[in-house]
């Protein structure tokens, strides 16, 4: 599988699952400012970037969008698809990884084995959540501050998250749904509860997020901040893929 797609999926899916638990059950909109520093990594440089995501996010779906790419996570059918706006094209991928290797007849049993066992270790996610006593107002939103530590084979990622409890939430339905998801990825669905009670302790929505990622020899900064949330009945539209671009295999 190409790496760059792999990373992109593993970067998504770990990102929204971590955010998933502090978001309202009826639809939500969410406008957020993204900054992204740097990176040199794979054979290629990344300038610094300066993105704005708008995302909806449902009982049974999750779709974010920004000027480089468009994600879509579907509880259905368990699947997280990439849209690539630069390259226009579209790859669809289980939320299991495991199950990436099925139907690769080109793959032995041994080799299967061995892959999934290797996508467990990778996939073996441990959080640490610090709750502080500082406070601030951010956005026009009362914050708490919270040290979060996310610790997995491939590199850690740190964050200092300001959340607010100023917008109102129901967390115990969307803790459920963020569960199911959660126990899709190998490795994690060993240890799910211990994880989710850690990650309840930030208590209200992200409101701005700032984090250092250590991850396959590389270190990068990034913030994501809110500037608008709302509930509302999502667009049937907001959950479709670009039209006119090229279909493209993982492998």
């Amino acid at each position: 599988m190409n790496r760059r797609l792999f990373l992109a999926w593993l970067a998504g899916l770990i990102g929204i699952v971590i955010l998933l638990p502090h978001v309202a059950y009826s639809d939500v909109y969410m406008k957020q400012k993204q900054h992204i520093d740097a990176i040199s990594t794979m054979g290629q440089n990344q300038p610094a970037r300066d993105l704005t995501v708008e995302t909806w996010i449902t009982e049974n779906k999750m779709v974010s969008n920004n000027e480089q790419q468009k994600i879509l996570i579907n509880m259905d059918n368990k699947t997280i698809t990439f849209a690539n706006h630069a390259e226009k094209t579209i790859t669809t991928m289980p939320l299991d990884f495991s199950k990436m290797t099925a139907g690769k007849e080109d793959m032995s049993a041994e080799d299967k084995a061995a892959f999934q066992q290797f996508m467990g270790k990778m996939m073996d996610i441990k959080v640490n959540i610090q709750p502080t006593a500082e406070k601030k107002k951010i956005n026009g939103w009362n914050c708490v501050k919270y040290i979060q530590t996310l610790e997995m084979a491939m590199g850690t990622v740190t964050s200092e998250i300001w959340a607010s409890t100023d917008i109102k939430i129901d967390e115990d339905l969307y803790a459920k749904f963020s569960a199911a998801m959660m126990a899709q990825m190998p490795g994690v669905s060993q240890n799910m509860s211990t994880l989710m009670n850690e990650m309840k302790k930030i208590k209200g929505v992200h409101v701005l997020t700032s984090q250092t990622t250590k991850m396959m020899g590389q270190s990068f900064g990034s913030s994501t901040e809110l500037m608008e949330y709302k509930q509302g009945k999502a667009p049937a539209s907001a959950f479709n893929m670009p039209a006119g671009y090229q279909t493209k295999n993982p492998f």
